[in-house]
């Protein structure tokens, strides 16, 4: 499993991203097929590119930043859409919080 660090000034927690997870980006969409069910997932732009940015760099309130900045939105938005997206895949075992 790979972890992927929140910066500590947020209250989002750390979520690993288990390495049993093919990840793979095809034009605007990330799809995730889990190897071990068998089950794929289809994530849309936005989404892809926020799951990219955390794995990247492994900081909410980096990405949330970065998102603000290429989507023209709000910050507290952005940082519920990756709230709401790293719960979404840790309620489909596609991630997990990590203290």
């Amino acid at each position: 499993m790979t972890a992927v660090p929140s910066s500590a000034m947020t209250t989002m927690p750390e979520y690993v991203i288990p390495s049993h997870l093919l990840i793979e980006t095809v034009r605007d969409e990330t799809v995730i097929l889990d190897l071990h069910s068998g089950d794929y997932y289809a994530l849309n732009a936005v989404a892809s590119r926020m799951l990219q940015l955390y794995r990247e760099l492994g900081d909410g309130d980096a990405v949330v930043a970065r998102i603000s900045d290429e989507y023209a939105v709000e910050p507290a938005a952005a940082r519920a859409d990756l709230d709401g997206l790293l719960q979404d895949l840790a309620r489909q075992g596609l991630a997990r919080a990590h203290d």
